[in-house]
């Protein structure tokens, strides 16, 4: 039997390469695609792990949409409110009825992103709504009902979660009902030259310029640690700055250079001007940022605290405050 995606998922550039890998990824996803069984997605980060989430709930025929939970931007004291709602006058300051992220999710997908990221507590509070789709807004009398398809990621092993403590063993059961892992990209590294030209084109909307075959030698030699996400933020980088006609083997060199002025590393005031100059281009977006340097978005925060780089910057340079994507 021929197990096949629909065009628009095909499409999405995180599944351009013609590796086995690759390939396995799709038929993964395609069987995983309409079976009512919780997912799973383990993989690096910057690995495509979101788009593996997407790419699952549009070809499930689910008619609500995709509901993403962004696990490490809910404060613990606001985990009930943001997951299942309230009503009007629960607490001071609830004018109105809040539906909540399981409501907002009813007959759609609800996917957790990074969801090692939960504290123990907030993982007790899920786990009924999980089991049974039912769940009890703030301040309500009733238990209300969601049918939501459930997905869930990490880049860091349950198991290992398990036994250090952090992460509820029954939990983990619930969420692994099928385990789709997305590799690295240094375990695709033959899909590198088609998704560096890939990501060329759709750049190319704002710079005519191409990728030479130098350039393209250059990024196949990288590790690339941060992935398909950094792979795709370097090339763009190198597209639009690229002083030539076209993408020369320096162009990139000098990107990569930048962007391994680490941002993890001990900071000075190099790495600090370093940093601004990152986020003015662009735009003060911290999760383009974070692609850009290969890393997590709770790192790029991290630093700019670190750094001294707070919404004062903002006003100074012009843009969005600094966390604002």
């Amino acid at each position: 039997m021929t197990i096949s995606l629909p065009d628009s998922v095909i499409a999405n550039v995180w599944f351009v390469g013609s590796s086995p890998m690759m390939q396995e990824l799709r038929i993964q996803i395609a069987r995983a695609a309409t079976s009512w069984l919780p997912v799973l997605i383990e993989g690096p980060t910057g690995s495509g792990k979101e788009l593996v989430a997407q790419a699952l709930h549009s070809a499930s025929g689910r008619i609500k949409p995709l509901v993403v939970v962004n696990v490490c931007a809910i404060a613990e004291t606001l985990f009930e409110d943001s997951m299942f709602g309230h009503v009007k006058g629960a607490f001071s300051g609830a004018i109105s009825d809040r539906v909540g992220l399981l409501g907002e999710a009813d007959h759609g997908t609800l996917f957790f992103d990074e969801i090692s990221g939960l504290t123990i507590s907030a993982q007790s509070k899920l786990l009924r709504a999980i089991e049974t789709g039912v769940f009890r807004q703030v301040g309500a009398r009733a238990d209300r009902s969601s049918d939501f398809r459930l997905l869930s990621a990490t880049n860091f092993s349950l198991d290992e979660a398990v036994r250090a403590g952090s992460f509820r063993s029954d939990l983990r059961y619930r969420l692994r009902g099928v385990t789709i892992r997305v590799p690295a990209l240094a375990e695709h590294a033959e899909d590198i030259p088609e998704l560096a030209r890939h990501f060329a084109r759709e750049a190319r909307v704002v710079a005519t310029k191409e990728l030479s075959d130098g350039a393209v030698s250059m990024l196949e030699s990288q590790p690339w640690p941060g992935n398909v996400r950094q792979l795709r933020s370097i090339v763009e980088c190198a597209v639009t700055f690229a002083e030539g006609p076209n993408v020369g083997r320096d162009d990139v060199i000098r990107v990569i250079e930048q962007s391994h002025s680490s941002i993890l590393s001990d900071g000075d005031d190099v790495e600090r001007r370093h940093l601004l100059d990152i986020l003015r281009t662009f735009d003060w977006d911290s999760k383009r940022t974070a692609e850009y340097f290969g890393v997590h978005r709770a790192s790029i925060y991290r630093r700019m605290h670190q750094l001294g780089i707070a919404a004062r910057q903002r006003r100074r340079y012009g843009g969005e405050a600094p966390g604002a994507a």
